[in-house]
């Protein structure tokens, strides 16, 4: 059994020892988890952060600060941001501003998600956005970053190649554009994440560690689901064991624990104590 002090060494970027078992990368922490609390005290929730044993972060808003800034902030509390969200109208109106953020704030990966869609996702929506993503991809990659689109469960409605993510997956360049797997909102679209990661084997270099509370409905549609019903690791639907290692085998470059339930600070709490506690 892992120990709390190994677990923390693991989340903060040691224990190589470990590198061959659990997750393949240190496990970081989706920013907009801490959103409330970051509202209020930006710094007092950094200093949380690195006393719950994070390095790495992934980032969708830098609290009123420039990118540059945010990053000086961040280096401050030996925080490193290694992926940014990006609003998808802000990459069609200016790729370009959106490139030159991230290299100042000095992540590796931009995502962004919600195709625009009138009710449920069409093949022509899914057409045209593996088309947006394919030419922003590629004005990211002149700055040596890679984007990923961020999915939330309504790609999986069904279409010609099978399904409309897989309409994405087949269009979207490769070189360009790739995925983020939320597994909570896989399992919400019905699809099993390790059968996924091994069908599209290298196309989730990004991962967000969230579950999803035991039967929850499948509507397709992400505004019917309510904050609680994201619930703390081992609490919900995922066989963790078994995504970690598909993760593992099939290309996750970086993890991101996200908690979207309001009391989110006692859940990564109880989230990192299930950790602890299992062995992958």
């Amino acid at each position: 059994m892992t120990s709390r002090r190994a677990f923390l060494s693991l989340a903060g970027g040691g224990l190589r020892a470990m590198a061959n078992q659990g997750f393949s990368r240190p496990l970081g922490l989706q920013l907009y988890s801490l959103r409330r609390e970051a509202s209020k005290d930006l710094a007092g929730t950094l200093s949380l952060i690195r006393e719950l044993g994070f390095r790495e972060l992934e980032v969708g808003s830098f609290f009123g600060h420039t990118a540059s800034e945010f990053r000086q902030l961040l280096t401050r509390y030996e925080l490193r941001a290694t992926s940014m969200g990006a609003d998808w109208r802000h990459l069609s109106t200016n790729a370009k501003k959106i490139a030159d953020d991230a290299a100042a704030l000095g992540v590796e990966y931009v995502t962004t998600s919600q195709i625009p869609r009138k009710k449920r996702l069409t093949l022509d929506d899914a057409m045209r956005a593996a088309n947006d993503l394919n030419r922003w991809g590629k004005v990211l990659a002149d700055s040596q970053l890679r984007l990923c689109y961020h999915i939330h469960g309504y790609e999986f409605v069904p279409g010609p190649d099978g399904t409309l993510f897989d309409t994405l997956a087949r269009r979207m360049e490769a070189k360009f554009a790739n995925f983020e797997m939320d597994v909570f909102w896989v399992v919400f679209g019905n699809q099993d994440p390790v059968k996924l990661l091994e069908r599209y084997s290298g196309r989730f270099p990004l991962m967000h560690v969230k579950d999803i509370r035991k039967g929850e409905a499948r509507t397709f549609d992400p505004g019917t689901v309510p904050e609680e019903a994201s619930v703390p690791l081992g609490t919900g639907e995922v066989m963790w064991p078994a995504v970690v290692e598909a993760a593992r085998k099939h290309g996750v470059q970086h993890y991101y624990l996200e908690e979207e339930h309001p009391n989110a600070v006692a859940q990564i709490r109880q989230s990192l104590r299930y950790l602890e506690q299992i062995r992958f």
